[in-house]
């Protein structure tokens, strides 16, 4: 992949940044998780992967995000590619946040593929508690995790590049594989 700028979406504990990981393995693109960004205020508070966070969070993290998506747009070399990922819901403030992602990569005159990661139910729940999620400041409690994606909606994608993925039965390399054979395919 050159110039390409994949962004992983799904409620959390779907794959997105395991996913993410495989696809730099395979490509040498640049990781830009969520928690990247977030975990600069998440480690400096009281953030347990089970407590609910203060609105006040999103609000530093947001400070973050402006400043890592201006380096993408006006430092970053244009050749290099960036997985980003996140778990954006159906709000305003997130159609915000897909809209400058989308415009970051327009900006760079690069191929832009939004992916919506998903998986199952059983094997959802399977993935929320896992210890690299706790260690990553990542939300780990079951219960609360399925019913978000219960009650929960993500943002409705609606770019013509946009792909949605079940990775329930893939492996992080499959998944991998196949994001990557998409953005090919749409390469200029």
């Amino acid at each position: 992949m050159n110039n390409t700028i994949v962004y992983l979406l799904g409620h959390y504990g779907v794959g997105k940044l395991t996913v993410a990981k495989a696809i730099c393995a395979a490509t040498g693109a640049r990781l830009v998780d969520n928690h990247l960004i977030n975990n600069v205020v998440f480690s400096l508070i009281e953030a347990d992967g089970k407590t609910e966070l203060p609105d006040a969070v999103w609000d530093a993290t947001e400070a973050i995000w402006k400043v890592a998506f201006s380096v993408l747009e006006q430092l970053a070399p244009p050749r290099w590619s960036y997985v980003l990922t996140s778990s954006l819901i159906d709000d305003p403030i997130d159609r915000r946040w897909f809209d400058r992602a989308a415009l970051m990569a327009e900006r760079r005159n690069a191929t832009f593929l939004p992916v919506v990661l998903t998986c199952d139910e059983a094997e959802h729940a399977r993935r929320i508690p896992t210890p690299e999620r706790a260690a990553n400041y990542k939300h780990t409690e079951v219960a609360s995790g399925l019913a978000r994606r219960h009650n929960v909606r993500l943002l409705p994608i609606d770019h013509p590049n946009r792909m949605t993925l079940d990775t329930t039965h893939l492996s992080p390399t499959e998944a991998a594989a196949q994001i990557i054979a998409a953005a090919e395919r749409l390469a200029p």
